[in-house]
């Protein structure tokens, strides 16, 4: 697969809270995401450095980095080869950053250019997630019915998800099931698929249907953390159901395969007890409310169960038990709301923020997808520091930090970079003179003044043939020695005859001209030979010349450029890192004030339950008062008949000054508010 957009654990969330709104899915809580091993790179060469760099800061989660790679790469000269590949994964960055007219846009381009259709469809594919992201449910249905052919494996199987889920939208439900079974098997797409669908099922007109999927899905055979969690899910949505339609049995069977120690467990615990309590096991119900005492006390399941076992009590038939316990759940909530009061104050000190810093951030940024960030205020975020929305808000924050401190290395960076550029400059200045001496055009026209008068004397010879002007050291010296022995025989011819000797030498000229006259075509030819080498290299002198003189007055014109843009990037990122400081004290306030709603949410929940526990409380002083009453005997003015003695088995009213008992006294006022 390229990059074109299926880094499914930075999309996928967003697809699936989107679902939640097609249609009436009140079981469906919110699904885990497809791990990152759901998103497997297809093999395929990389053949453009840009993109293979961007690639692998992409699948080293370095979003940023990748996007900062592929636009720099857009600034430089670049060929075709996988330009668009290249585009296409960044608009899928631009989508996971929630910049969808971004994204938009460049899938729009793409669709202009001359693409190949797999590319194609992957543009079809990200435009359909994308329109559905923004709620265009038809046009996301129209776009993926313009894919002529099948997408990768892994983006295939998400195509279908996510036709299966417009469909679950529309209601269509048999096509929907048909498609989701064409889901590949080993995809987990085919699960979140069946369990939208059973979901869908249980809430609308099937819900034997929707029970029937719920069933399957919670016994799949899972060894992974992704599908164990599913697992979970579905058995907690069916013990709900079954809860719902008063099946308490069905109810534990699916509970009872909801994992002990898993994320879902504290529901999955508070539920079995209330099915046991359906059943009339009250002391059962007691056993997993008990478990969930032992756990996180601000978990609202935990809260549900302080709250259920006075009321547990009370329909056992247990009043005293039941009133301790009720007071003793005000107690605590009194006391949880407290706790929420200083996480508030804490966190309005920035303690948050510094957990999440020196936690998750700055020291291991894949450990906030493992372990809260250690601080006191996490206990009470666990449900947010759990949520997609949540996490992007992070990863918006680290990414700020991130871009704060790589314009903190850049802005010190700058005394280096002049130094460097001095350097440079010096080395440049010591060695113009030497370059220029080289580079000077008055010897390279003396050469050519040279050239020009060895062409002229290698066209007189051909013109007049004067092989003589080509001979060599040896030849002229023979050529000189013959000429000194003629005159030597002309000086001594008068006084001797040298008859013999005037043969000889007439022999031996002549057969040096001709062995000179024969060689001359070769000779000349030598000479034209080396006249074309010589102006070839004429001209590659001239032409380095010309280089070496280009690049001295562009290596100046550099010098002086890279002095502007040194003055000018540092005043420039200055003035970015103001406004990133501006962009982070927003960050932090927007993630301040998500945990501030978040634990107000809970203490809202909590005054409820408090209010909760105290009406009960009062109610069952109200009932246990009016029993007391109703077992004591009627006043004889009342019944008009003083002479009847009180039954048998009724209740005398208490002696003055003995002290009433606690079941009779109702409590303070200030108690029951």
């Amino acid at each position: 697969m390229s990059g074109s957009g299926n880094k499914l654990r930075s999309t996928s969330r967003r697809i699936l809270s989107a679902l939640l709104r097609l249609g009436p899915l009140a079981l469906c809580l919110a699904i885990v995401a497809p791990s990152s091993q759901a998103d497997e790179l297809e093999p395929h060469r990389v053949e453009n450095l840009a993109y293979g760099q961007a690639l692998f800061e992409y699948y080293q989660d370095h979003e940023l980095n990748a996007i900062t790679r592929l636009m720099i790469a857009e600034e430089r000269p670049r060929t075709d080869v996988q330009q668009h590949e290249s585009n296409l994964l960044l608009a899928d960055l631009y989508y996971g950053y929630g910049l969808y007219e971004e994204s938009r846009q460049r899938f729009a381009q793409l669709l202009g250019a001359e693409v190949s259709d797999s590319i194609q469809n992957r543009i079809w594919f990200n435009l359909a997630r994308l329109r559905f992201e923004q709620g265009f449910h038809d046009q996301s249905l129209e776009l993926l019915a313009r894919i002529n052919d099948r997408l990768p494996d892994n983006i295939e199987a998400e195509r279908k998800f996510l036709q299966t889920n417009l469909l679950i939208g529309k209601q269509q439900y048999d096509d929907a099931a048909d498609l989701s079974n064409r889901i590949d098997a080993q995809s987990i797409w085919k699960f979140y698929a069946r369990y939208n669908l059973a979901v869908s099922l249980v809430e609308g007109e099937r819900p034997e249907q929707g029970r029937f999927l719920l069933d399957q899905l919670g016994q799949i055979e899972a060894e992974d953390a992704e599908r164990l969690a599913l697992r979970d899910r579905a058995n907690l949505s069916l013990g709900l159901k079954q809860i719902r339609l008063e099946q308490p049995e069905s109810a534990i069977d699916a509970l009872s395969r909801v994992r002990l120690h898993g994320p879902l467990s504290h529901e999955a615990l508070l539920a079995s007890g209330w099915a046991w309590h359906q059943l009339g096991q009250y002391e059962k119900a007691l056993v997993p409310w008990r478990e969930l005492l032992r756990r996180n006390s601000l978990d609202s399941a935990t809260q549900e169960a302080i709250l259920a076992i006075p009321a547990n009590y009370a329909a056992a038939g247990e009043e005293i038990l039941a009133l301790r316990s009720f007071e003793s759940a005000a107690e605590q909530f009194n006391g949880q709301l407290a706790l929420l009061d200083l996480a508030v104050e804490s966190i309005e000190n920035d303690g948050l923020i510094a957990a999440l810093r020196e936690h998750a951030i700055l020291f291991d940024r894949a450990s906030l997808q493992r372990l809260p960030p250690s601080s006191d205020v996490t206990p009470y975020l666990h449900r947010l520091l759990a949520s997609p929305g949540f996490q992007r808000e992070i990863k918006r924050y680290q990414q700020l930090l991130d871009i704060r401190g790589s314009l903190r290395y850049w802005g010190t960076s700058f005394p280096a970079l002049e130094l460097m550029l001095e350097e440079r400059r010096r080395g440049f200045t010591q060695k113009l003179p030497k370059l220029e001496s080289t580079t000077s055009f008055d010897q390279l026209e003396n050469l050519r003044a040279q050239r020009d008068l060895f062409a002229d004397q290698v066209g007189t010879i051909e013109r007049d043939g004067d092989y003589l002007a080509l001979v060599n050291s040896t030849e002229r010296e023979h050529l000189d020695r013959l000429d000194r022995v003629a005159s030597a025989i002309e000086k001594v011819s008068a006084s001797r005859n040298t008859a013999y000797q005037a043969d000889m030498h007439r022999v031996l000229s002549g057969l040096l001209h001709y062995e000179l006259e024969t060689d001359f075509p070769a000779r000349f030819w030598q000479s034209k030979k080396q006249l074309l080498l010589l102006d070839r290299a004429l001209g590659e002198s001239e032409q380095r010349a010309s280089d070496l003189r280009r690049i001295r007055e562009s290596t100046e014109l550099e010098f002086a450029s890279f002095d502007q843009r040194i003055s000018g990037q540092e005043e420039r990122i200055r003035q970015l890192r103001g406004n990133v400081s501006q962009l982070l004290a927003r960050q932090e306030a927007h993630i301040n004030k998500l945990a501030i709603d978040e634990i107000r949410w809970q203490q809202r929940h909590v005054v409820q339950l408090r209010l909760n526990a105290r009406f009960e409380l009062a109610k069952l002083y109200d009932e246990l008062t009016a029993d007391s009453e109703s077992r004591s005997p009627v006043p004889e003015e009342e019944t008009g008949e003083p002479d009847s003695p009180a039954s048998e088995g009724d209740t005398q009213p208490p002696e003055p000054g003995t002290q009433t008992s606690e079941l009779d006294v109702p409590p303070a006022e200030a108690e029951v508010q």
